[in-house]
């Protein structure tokens, strides 16, 4: 759903911060210095899940010296909405001899139901690769098990709609710096 100027900036005054950037940025630091450690001797492919994926694939490798590959996938369950429908829609698959043989971090901004990474994680598999490993900044408590686990996680956020570093809320405010929660859901 698009909403209009006036809309989305009460969107954002009635949402409060979770996460600061600095929090945010400092704990990416981290999980870049734990991820280096492990590719040492590899030159893995990382995977970034488009949209969201992008700000935190980018805030990660930059602090990543190794040599590494970044590509993305752009797979999504929400077309424009807050909430994901049954099936993923494709928008972009690599090649698979570009996976095949070849260690693979996916990239996400957030892991709810987890629908949209095990059927990209699927793919992955099928199309050959070495070992896939999943990385998001953000792991929701949605108050139930989930499908698929990451193997390493920034933070842990409540079952509510978020947005900011990558997140949207119809379509806006992916830009932000900060992870906001908004209170009227």
């Amino acid at each position: 759903m698009l909403c209009n100027y006036n809309q989305a900036l009460a969107i954002l005054e009635q949402s409060t911060i979770l996460y600061k950037h600095e929090e945010l940025c400092s704990r990416i630091k981290n999980l870049a210095a734990i991820i280096e450690q492990e590719i040492q001797g590899e030159i893995p492919i990382f995977l970034s899940i488009m949209n969201g994926g992008m700000f935190f694939a980018a805030e990660l490798l930059k602090h990543i010296k190794a040599p590494l590959i970044s590509d993305y996938i752009h797979a999504s369950r929400y077309r424009g909405k807050n909430f994901g429908s049954d099936h993923i829609t494709w928008y972009r698959q690599p090649k698979t001899e570009d996976i095949r043989n070849k260690n693979i971090y996916i990239v996400d901004d957030i892991l709810d139901e987890g629908h949209t990474l095990v059927e990209v994680v699927h793919f992955i598999r099928a199309a050959g690769a070495k070992a896939c490993k999943v990385i998001v900044l953000i792991d929701k408590d949605i108050g139930k098990s989930k499908q698929i686990q990451a193997d390493y996680v920034g933070f842990s956020a409540p079952n509510h709609l978020l947005f900011g570093f990558g997140m949207d809320i119809s379509r806006l405010y992916r830009q932000l710096p900060d992870i906001y929660i908004y209170n009227k859901d």
